[in-house]
């Protein structure tokens, strides 16, 4: 069954199960194309792994339009509205259907002509600006195709609503003024102002048109307008007259609009020359209102002369970042200047910012521009003294620009826009300029403009560059510059960096009392004047207005095309309904009857071969005559083609059509022309078919142009999905033709796979530089990426070239829904380019119909187009358009290939990451997501886009700083891999926890989806003040910290966690000679002690230790036992005193640890007691692990002392001979007592201490989790060297090195005893010096074993740690002593000396050299790459985070730096087979193609040319580390590596590994260094395949490996994963499988697993060397693992390797794919190796029992092999057995069923319950701790929960999670139909495109269709037939459309019944 089948091992980025198919969390279509499109189509082997789609690349996505549908449940609808309607992806193209075109409107009244200046009539303000624009209208007729607006006079009290009551208290006083005196005198009083009787009815009258004319755009009476009014306003202030303005019309009409009509979004451009300070000032807090201003700045020197009119006054509070100042600091500026600044900035900016109206304050002597806004109006304060001739702007913009900008203005806001009048004062100019405003208006084609377009001035690029670099923290679509740090500043003379900076040269004096009145403009030369008017009359000559008032668009479609057809497959995507469906709704929505129809023609021989050859021709003419059979087997000959006998007539007819419709706009009787054509041509090669083309249409069309027509420039745009190969090749040595192609190119991957398409093909020859080429690498581009591309790319290029004719290779395969594309391209997007494309070669476009294989999605994709050409309002793109990461690099790749041929692209440089300017700035660009398109990467809950400050400011509402999303919807949630980024800091960890006051933005550590959530970006932060009431309402979540950050806490507080100080103190009664002072001269011959800080030994007093009650019992204790001799009691005091100050220093931080000497006499046993219970009276919070070997501390002292007293744990280890009391009567003392009896002569064997500790004292001290481990030895342990060293190893990582022992020195043993006393003193100061112990042969001593399970049995009720052991349910043998079969076989090696070794005994031989930790990296390693999927979690960045990490934490300079280098061909074949080591030399030559085809042919790799060299590199640097470890130059080793290694096979690459380093490395140990024993430790969350089967007959190597199974559901899903797979031959028993079988797990099982087989077993091994497949993906995060494994338990375990064996450590990377869990794992590994202190291990550490019951096979497998797990005695009973199990939850019947809920869980279980998840309750909780029987399990959860919920995501890639429970009930239960026949076949294949990979059920109709993961067909499925329930193939969930939310009812359970029944064989739990 398919659910039985192992997962592969991808990319982890898709959900195997559960997604919803279309509304419910989706992913984009997504297929890569490899063979040709065919291929893409066919249907899939069932259950199988296609070749030709790579399903681990198919990313999860979300659309706005689904995260808008439950906005709109959320924050808008009532909570009674239940009932959300169906999401239809063509909703916006559905409305739009419908919308024609509006009215022009124009306002103008001829009072405004009474006000002028009374004292200069040569005023440059004078009634003749106003006159000669009208004059100029009249004379073209563009008035008269206007609708004229009555001109009113604005009221009072909507003059108020903007200038204070004295204002215009003022203004009116004016009007009864007739003394020109008095009117020159006050007019002095404000800066270039002049007033006339007449000014005030003229400024209101001014006010009420621009006022009137606003109302009716808004509200729909006309579609745009302009207000053709003075005096004009944008410089008029609340209070204040200002520039010739009086009041502020722009301003005020805005603030109408906005208190009015209740908009929330409205763009104001204003290009006046003279910077609108009046408006800025408005609206500089208003966020509701992106004010856009282009103007003469030169550096405040040019009035205004105000600062705040420069690029870093970008507005302030909720306003900061909606003010956007171009100020331009020289004069000259032209066209290529302001087409920089609306290409540059004002697009992106308006198409993210998304506005519902645009004003334009068109001053004609300035230029406009800013479309990323998208606001709902746009507002134009159009002034013309930018134009050329304009004396106050000198500036050399043409008229013919002002036509262009608002033509790319009236895109926007569905073409709402209002254009008011300002300044101008060249008359012709403006009355040129305005004519042309107003032409545009009114959809007459743009004109070309005249003066050649050259690079953008110097001056401007630094404007602009200074201007994205303080708004780029507020806008995510300033992407395409760099960053670099000023600390690594490359050079001022580096062209490609740009630093911004302020000067101010304006008036910094106060302001003046009078203000000139007369000559304060300087008259322009009559020279001068001349110029500008010749210069003016051949611009108007050639630039000038023309008006066509020809048929818009013409149109050719014929149903002969459609005779061409698919002989063998009726489906195939090119079918001839693909132009008919389009026809039928061009007839049905009115665009035919407004076209004019073209009669078809075919193309004659002569036409199509200036393209194609002779051959070419004759080949398709003899396809007439050909039968069928032929046929079909000449389309075999050709690529993705199929052949027909009318395919030559069809093809002819396509091409002659296109022909006319070129014809037909180039010679005018049609603006533009659409060519609805099949079949489609822009594959075809001269010489072949290709790619479903015969006929190169647009290509023949083009060569006609050019060569019949008459035709100099052709523009050539190719949006189709697939690169159009043939259009490319036939022109790329054309330079009178530019190709422009937007396609989907995947590395080279995508159809047609050739690497012709990608960036670096520029042309060749004289064409050189006219092929531009911007490829795609990934699937689910969308409309953010193909606006950023025609923003970034295709505008600037085109209006350098300047076409006269611009034809469109029209394919809509990039469309949402497209079965070949797996883009996301809206119809509406389509329109809005084919929008901004009508603005070239004065409107002459011809699209021909390509590719588009959804037949409704290129029906409204066409229609949009043609009413984009017909002048038809387009519907506004979502807001927040931001390209994804991997577009943004294309798009960068394309500027820095083509800005040597195009100079308009200059704007590719790197900024400051620095505050350069000291105002917030700096930081880089805003982070987009690496994966999901466009609108999809943004989140925004809000219909208003609010930009958030860069840092909060005092000012700020608290809200400020804090991010959250409303959305907690299932289709708003899909899985997403998580990558964290390394950006935690040691300072930000009080900030990360629970408790803190900080807000979460705070937080250092998390997902980068997270951090671009939190960071400042268009997020909204605080309800808005705005009419609009859904404005206010967002909800809010409660602050929470991801689980993920906390996880890192620890790891990030560890970089402060350095090794202390050790302290020393000697305790002795004898002076001279005694066994401490000889103990102490050894530490010395070793220069040990002097590294210590020596404490002097001091006496406590009575009262400080004990009260005189208790002390005098305890002397009447050593009475009564005989024990008391004289002095005792000083004694006693005397050691209190000394240890209890050690204690102190240790817990209070000075010492990191610390060792007590004292010489062994009776009476000083309670010294230590005394110690502990002074200090737990200072640190009340302390709790203390007393650990007592021996005699040393007496049982009655402990049991008076500490009996109750929970902070203190006494465990108590005994020889039999000291034993006060069996262990049998543990059971009656307190649970903090573990008393342990070794009835035995522990000399008899040494490793009986270590396996004690290992499989009971170190489970119990670590439940207990102490402060501070105080470890006692008495004399009688001191015998053996390495005892004290080896438990000071252990011990120690438990409390961070917190330790101090207290040791016990008698005279006869003190020269044994300080061999180990030197080795623990070593351990404790972090060296390497230490004693090795000798293991003898045999098993455990029976009595030993019987003790170890007598207190199991006697402490799991207070202890979980033994409770859920893996050896309470061992099986006693029934024989006697038994011994190891291993232990024998290894019996001869472990005796034999080695060689190179000292004939000492091995306990006294120490390691005193390799006392440092090498390292080796390399970035050469980086080169590895996936070319088809640039976010595939086996990334370059794996191993560069992490180095950078151990460079942050200052670890690599504590290391050997080790120079990497190849492993040689001998090294490799030790391991693998010639056969794959050629294989893998043979990569290098390969194309990218070819590697992608060989790389399906294994399991989960892939393939690069560089593969082979990273893999030689990372196993030849593992072999440089085992060389340096074995040499003796270092102690250990890391290797950062890769690609990983384990999963390598001896004859082939598995699991993204190719050369299995740790394998190669463990044979070269073996082979080259002479070991007998080395240790292979796998912690990988997969299971190392490759190693296991290298080593499994070697008894030389002991592989071990903890992994996730999964009962051989996970990969690499093999059983030989499994515990029962020992080894072979003599390698049996030397292969140990730790198999998990569910998910979730985390420190508690790896933990037990470490203690309870791994090191048993590894010190039973002994190994020489240990080495380490250190895979951090079981760590929390990782996005393939699923567990929760921290940083600080890989430390922990690192830690307990270094003292096993030789203690030789080599720690080499393998898997893990979460950025920054694998950075800190691997330091806390670095650091436990260079020996500092580790953070404790917290929270829970008591293993599920799922992890019992495999480490419980692991024992009972490996038992006989190994005596350390071989414990006999009668065993206890599972505690699943021993407690009755009830829960509320229906038994699952049967194992098959349960594997599938567990595999479901396990999915779930690594995530964070965030709040929205019930709470236990105080009392549930303390019944869990109470109740023995029931055990949480992996998750952490009670088995009594069995509630059915969802866990879902806050938002894409959220860092916190939320269990949402499935609704009961849904209004659309009536229309689910009773099941066809009773049975469903789940393994059905999608009934449209045959795919099985992931599909849904229609509970209406039956049909199978696939998800949003394939081609979305159940969601069109829906939309279309309004089928709303559907059922999860993959995990039997059931969703509803309408309802957005996963259902679960009776009505659904035969739906769900028949396919469960199919899908496993069973009844559902729930049916049974």
């Amino acid at each position: 069954m398919a659910e039985d089948k192992p997962q592969r091992k991808t990319s982890g980025r898709n959900p195997q199960r559960g997604q919803p198919p279309g509304g419910a969390g989706g992913a984009a279509a997504a297929v890569a194309a490899s063979d040709g499109k065919i291929k893409e189509t066919a249907p899939r082997e069932s259950g199988g792994v296609g070749k030709n789609r790579r399903l681990a690349s198919i990313r999860s996505r979300i659309s706005i339009e689904e995260l808008k549908n439950v906005y709109k449940r959320q924050v808008t609808l009532s909570q009674d509205d239940s009932v959300e309607p169906l999401f239809d992806p063509m909703a916006k193209a559905q409305e739009c259907l419908k919308v024609v075109r509006g009215k022009t409107g124009v306002v103008y009244c001829s009072q405004m002509t009474n006000h002028h200046c009374f004292w200069d009539p040569q005023h440059v303000e004078k009634p003749e600006r106003l006159l000669c624009i009208l004059d100029r209208c009249l004379e073209l007729g563009l008035l008269q195709e206007c609708e004229q607006l009555e001109c009113r006079a604005a009221k009072e009290e909507e003059v108020l609503n903007l200038h204070s009551p004295a204002h215009f208290g003022l203004l009116q006083t004016t009007s009864g003024i007739t003394d020109q005196d008095k009117l020159e005198d006050l007019s002095s009083r404000f800066d270039s102002v002049y007033f006339h009787p007449g000014t005030c009815k003229s400024a209101l009258l001014a006010a009420g048109g621009t006022l009137d004319l606003v109302d009716a755009v808004v509200s729909g009476r006309l579609q745009n307008g302009f207000a053709i009014v003075r005096p004009p306003g944008h410089h008029a202030m609340e209070s204040e007259f200002c520039g010739f303005c009086f009041i502020n019309n722009v301003a005020l009409a805005t603030r109408h609009a906005l208190n009015t009509h209740g908009l929330s979004r409205i763009l104001i451009v204003d290009w006046d020359v003279h910077h609108g300070q009046g408006t800025q000032q408005a609206f500089y807090s208003d966020p509701r209102v992106l004010y856009f201003s282009i103007h003469r700045y030169e550096h405040g020197s040019f009035w205004p002369n105000l600062r705040e009119s420069n690029y870093d006054y970008i507005g302030q509070g909720n306003g900061k970042g909606f003010n956007f100042n171009v100020p331009l600091n020289s004069t000259g500026m032209a066209n290529q200047d302001f087409l920089a600044i609306l290409h540059q900035v004002l697009l992106p900016v308006a198409y993210e910012f998304n506005p519902e109206l645009v004003v334009v304050s068109a001053g004609f002597d300035a230029a406009i521009g800013c479309p990323e806004f998208g606001p709902e109006l746009v507002i134009v304060s159009g002034g013309y003294d930018s134009a050329i001739g304009d004396c106050k702007g000198e500036m050399e913009v043409t008229p013919g620009l002002y036509a262009h900008l608002t033509s790319h203005l009236m895109a926007l806001a569905h073409g709402k826009v209002a254009v008011v009048l300002e300044g101008g004062y060249y008359l012709p100019s403006l009355a040129e300029s305005a004519a042309m405003t107003l032409s545009a208006l009114l959809g007459h084609p743009c004109p070309s403009l005249m003066d050649p377009i050259i690079q953008p001035s110097e001056s401007l690029q630094e404007a602009l560059l200074s201007l994205v670099y303080v708004q780029r923290p507020y806008w995510k679509c300033f992407q395409y510059q760099g960053s670099f740090s000023l600390e690594k500043v490359r050079g001022d003379s580096d062209p490609k960096i740009f630093t911004p900076s302020l000067s101010f040269m304006g008036l910094t004096s106060s302001r003046p009392l009078r203000f000139p009145t007369r000559d304060y403009i300087e008259p322009q030369t009559p020279e001068a004047l001349q110029r500008v008017d010749d210069k003016f009359q051949s611009l108007r000559q050639r630039e000038g207005v023309r008006l066509r008032l020809e048929p818009r668009l013409c149109l050719v479609y014929d149903e002969g095309m459609e005779l061409h057809h698919s002989l063998t497959e009726g489906e195939h995507p090119e079918r001839p309904e693909r132009i008919r469906r389009v026809w039928e709704m061009l007839c049905r929505v009115g665009v035919v009857e407004r076209c004019r129809v073209l009669q078809s023609r075919r193309a004659q021989r002569e036409e199509v071969e200036l393209v194609h050859t002779k051959e070419h021709m004759e080949f398709m003419y003899k396809l007439e005559s050909m039968d069928e059979e032929e046929l079909q087997i000449l389309q075999e000959s050709y690529k993705s083609v199929y052949l027909h006998p009318k395919t030559n007539d069809c093809a002819l007819l396509s091409a002659g059509s296109l022909l006319q419709v070129v014809e037909e706009v180039w010679q005018g009787r049609a603006r533009a022309g659409v060519g609805l054509i099949r079949p489609p041509g822009h594959h075809a090669e001269p010489d072949q078919p290709h790619g479903f083309c015969f006929y190169n249409n647009v290509a023949v069309a083009a060569r006609h142009a050019i060569h019949n027509l008459g035709c100099q420039r052709v523009l050539i745009v190719d949006w189709d999905v697939h690169h159009g190969n043939g259009i490319q090749h036939a022109f790329e040595e054309e330079p009178r033709v530019l190709y422009v192609s937007l396609h989907r190119y995947d590395h080279g991957l995508f159809f047609p796979s050739s690497e012709d398409a990608n960036f670096d093909r520029v042309g060749r020859g004289p064409g050189e530089g006219f092929t531009i080429n911007i490829p795609w690498n990934k699937s689910g581009m969308g409309d953010a990426e193909y606006m950023a591309a025609f923003t970034q790319v295709v505008l600037p290029v085109a209006y350098q070239f300047n076409p006269q004719l611009v034809l469109v290779a029209a394919g809509f395969d990039a469309a949402r829904g497209d079965p070949l594309g797996g883009c996301r391209t809206s119809p509406e997007c389509y329109g809005h380019m084919t929008s901004l494309l009508s603005g070239l070669a004065e409107g002459r476009a011809v699209l021909a119909l390509e590719g588009g294989y959804n037949l409704t999605t290129i029906s409204y994709c066409m229609t949009l187009c043609a009413k984009a050409l017909l002048g038809d309002p387009m519907p506004p793109l979502e807001a927040q358009l931001v390209p994804n990461k991997s577009a943004v690099q294309t798009i960068n790749d394309v500027i820095n290939t083509h800005s040597k041929y195009w100079s308009a692209l200059c704007f590719q440089v790197d900024l400051p990451l620095q505050d350069v300017l000291q105002q917030g700035c700096g930081g880089g660009p805003q982070g987009v997501d690496s994966g999901v398109s466009g609108s999809e990467a943004s989140l925004s809950p809000s219909p208003i886009s609010i930009p958030s400050p860069a840092k909060s400011s005092p000012d700020s509402s608290p809200s400020t700083t804090a991010t959250t999303s409303p959305y907690v919807s299932a289709p708003s949630s899909p899985a997403k891999p998580i990558l964290m980024e390394c950006e935690v800091k040691a300072g930000d960890v009080q900030e990360c926890l629970p408790d803190s006051k900080e807000t979460a933005s705070s937080v250092g550590a998390r997902p980068r989806t997270q951090q671009q959530k939190n960071s400042p970006n268009r997020t909204p932060h605080r309800p808005r003040q705005a009419s609009n009431q859904s404005v206010g309402r967002q909800r809010s979540t409660p602050k929470k910290h991801g689980k993920i950050s906390a996880a890192m806490q620890a790891a990030v507080a560890s970089q402060s966690l350095v090794k202390g100080p050790t302290g020393v103190v000697c305790v002795e009664r004898d002076k001279g000679g005694s066994p401490v002072e000889t103990v102490v001269n050894q530490c010395l011959a070793f220069d040990l002690w002097q590294a210590c800080s020596v404490l002097p030994s001091q006496p406590a007093m009575k009262a400080e230790v004990f009260p005189e009650k208790i002390l005098q019992h305890l002397c009447s204790v050593s009475v009564m036992s005989g024990q008391h001799q004289e002095g005792t009691g000083d004694v006693s005091l005397q050691v209190a005193g000394s240890v209890a100050r050690l204690l102190q220093e240790v817990l209070d931080g000075k010492f990191q640890n610390g060792m007590a000497l004292m010489q062994a006499i009776d009476g000083l046993h309670c010294g230590v007691a005394m110690a502990v219970y002074s200090v737990l009276g200072i640190h009340r919070k302390a709790r203390v692990v007393i650990v007592d070997f021996g005699n040393c501390v007496e049982l009655g002292i402990l049991e008076h002392v500490f009996s109750h007293e929970p902070r203190v744990l006494v465990l108590s280890v005994r020889q039999c001979q000291y034993a006060s009391q069996s262990t049998s009567r543990n059971k009656e003392r307190c649970s903090n007592f573990l008393n342990i009896d070794i009835n035995c002569n522990i000399a008899e064997n040494s490793r009986d201490y270590l396996t004690l500790a290992h499989q009971v004292l170190l489970p119990v001290v670590y439940e207990f989790q102490p402060d501070l481990v105080v470890m006692t030895a008495a004399f009688e342990w001191n015998i053996y060297p390495a005892f004290l060293s080896n438990m000071a190893g252990l011990f120690m990582p438990v409390t961070s090195d917190r330790l101090v022992m207290a040791v016990e020195i008698d005279q006869q043993g003190s020269k044994i005893a300080g061999e180990g006393i030197v080795g623990a003193l070593s351990t404790l100061l972090g060296s390497s010096w230490h004693p090795k112990m000798m293991l003898e042969s045999g098993s455990l001593r029976p009595e030993l074993c019987q003790t170890i399970l007598q207190v199991m049995k006697a402490q799991q009720g207070s202890w979980k740690s033994l409770r859920y052991h893996a050896l309470a349910s061992l099986v006693t043998s029934s024989s006697g002593k038994q011994e190891s079969l291993l232990l024998n076989r290894l019996h001869q090696q472990i005796i034999k000396p080695q060689e190179d070794v000292s004939s000492e005994p091995k306990e006294q031989q120490c390691l005193k050299a390799g006392q440092s930790v090498c390292l080796v990296y390399s970035e050469s390693m980086k080169e590895h790459i996936s070319y088809a999927d640039s976010t595939h979690p086996e990334c370059p960045d794996r191993i560069s985070c992490i180095f950078e990490q151990l460079c942050n934490f200052g670890i690599v300079e504590r290391c050997h730096r080790l120079k990497p280098r190849e492993a040689t061909l001998q090294e490799l074949e030790r391991v693998h087979s010639s056969r794959h080591i050629k294989f893998m030399s043979g990569l290098q030559a390969m194309k990218p193609s070819e590697l992608h085809h060989l790389a399906n042919s294994f399991d989960s790799i892939y393939l690069h040319r560089r593969t082979n060299h990273c893999a030689l590199l990372a196993a030849g640097s593992v072999l440089t580390t085992v060389d340096c470890v074995m040499s003796g130059s270092c102690q250990h080793g890391m290797a950062v590596v890769r690609p990983p290694g384990h999963h390598a096979e001896r004859n082939n690459p598995c699991g993204f590994c190719f050369y299995n380093s740790v394998g190669v490395a463990a044979q070269h140990a073996i082979t080259s260094h002479h070991l007998e024993r080395v240790l292979v430790l796998d912690w990988d969350v997969h299971h190392g395949n490759g190693t296991q089967h290298m080593f499994e007959s070697d008894p030389r190597v002991l592989y071990i490996s903890i992994h996730r199974y999964d009962h051989g559901r996970f990969f690499p899903g093999s059983a030989d994963a499994n515990y029962n797979r020992v080894g072979l031959k003599k390698g049996k028993g030397f292969n140990i499988n730790i198999p998990w079988n569910n998910g979730g797990m985390g420190d508690a099982e790896y933990l037990a697993a470490f203690l309870e087989v791994v090191l048993p077993v590894a010190t039973e091994f002994n190994p020489q060397l240990v080495l380490v497949s250190a895979g951090f993906d079981a760590a929390v995060g990782d996005p393939l693992g699923g567990y929760n494994v921290t940083p600080e338990c890989y430390g922990h375990m690192t830690k307990f390797l270094t003292s096993v064996g030789d203690g030789r450590v080599i720690v080499a990377l393998e898997g893990g794919y979460n950025l920054t869990s694998i950075s800190y794992c691997m330091t806390l590994c670095a650091k436990a190796l260079l020996g500092d202190p580790l953070p404790s291990l917290s929270g829970n550490l008591t293993p599920c029992q799922n992890a019992v019951d495999s480490l419980t096979s692991v024992v009972g497998a490996h038992c006989k092999f190994w005596s350390s797990l071989n414990l006999k005695g009668k065993m206890v009973e599972s505690p699943r057995k021993q407690n009755s199990f009830k829960s509320t939850q229906r038994p699952i019947s049967s194992t098959t069923s349960a594997q599938a809920v567990d595999e479901l869980a396990a999915s779930l279980c690594q995530v964070n319950i965030g709040e929205a998840s019930p709470r236990r309750t105080q009392t549930e909780e303390k019944k869990e701790e109470t109740s023995g029987g029931e055990l949480e399990g992996a998750c952490g959860g009670s088995h009594e929960d069995s509630t059915t919920t969802l866990i879902l995501s806050e938002c894409l890639g959220a860092q916190e999670l939320y269990a949402v429970v499935p609704v009961s009930w849904c209004p659309h239960l009536e229309e689910v139909q009773p099941v066809p026949d009773g049975t469903l076949s789940t393994s059905s294949a999608c009934e449209e495109c045959h795919d099985t990979s992931e599909n849904w059920c229609c509970l209406t109709c039956y049909k199978v269709l696939c998800g949003r993961f394939v081609a979305e067909h159940m969601l069109m499925h829906g939309v279309c037939e309004e089928h709303h329930l559907v059922l999860s193939f993959s995990d039997l969930s059931t969703w509803c459309y309408a309802c957005d939310s996963y259902v679960h009812n009776p009505a659904l359970f035969e739906a769900k019944r028949a396919a469960h029944l199919d899908k496993f064989g069973l009844e559902p739990p729930e049916c049974s």
